[in-house]
């Protein structure tokens, strides 16, 4: 699915994990995050926000990447369905981000198509 994809170039920043806890109680998705160079980039603009250094930054600790769910069918949903943006590398939680980056993540909000 990522291959054919503009995020083709990337480093893996977590292996896919299955979640079934969360913000999301009830519900199974799998989770995938990865870093690229408008990652480093949006990372860069992040700690210079935060007024921290960006000096030794890579795409290996760059602390904003892209995470990608996914969502298997459902009863009510019979297929698969999924979206990529760009959020932190920590784990997903309901509360504790920062209204930047969860502008950040408004607007890079992609709908995936899985077939």
């Amino acid at each position: 699915m990522l291959k054919s994809s503009p995020y083709d170039v990337r480093v893996s920043r977590n292996t896919i994990i299955k979640e079934e806890s969360g913000p999301f109680i009830g519900i199974i998705w799998y989770e995938y995050t990865f870093a690229t160079s408008q990652t480093l980039a949006e990372s860069k603009k992040y700690k210079n926000f935060l007024h921290q250094s960006s000096k030794n930054m890579t795409l290996k600790n760059c602390p904003i990447v892209y995470r990608v769910i996914v969502r298997p069918p459902t009863k009510k949903i019979k297929h698969w369905t999924g979206e990529i943006y760009l959020d932190t590398n920590q784990k997903l939680s309901a509360t504790g981000r920062s209204n930047y980056v969860q502008a950040l993540s408004d607007k890079s909000l992609c709908e995936l198509t899985i077939s």
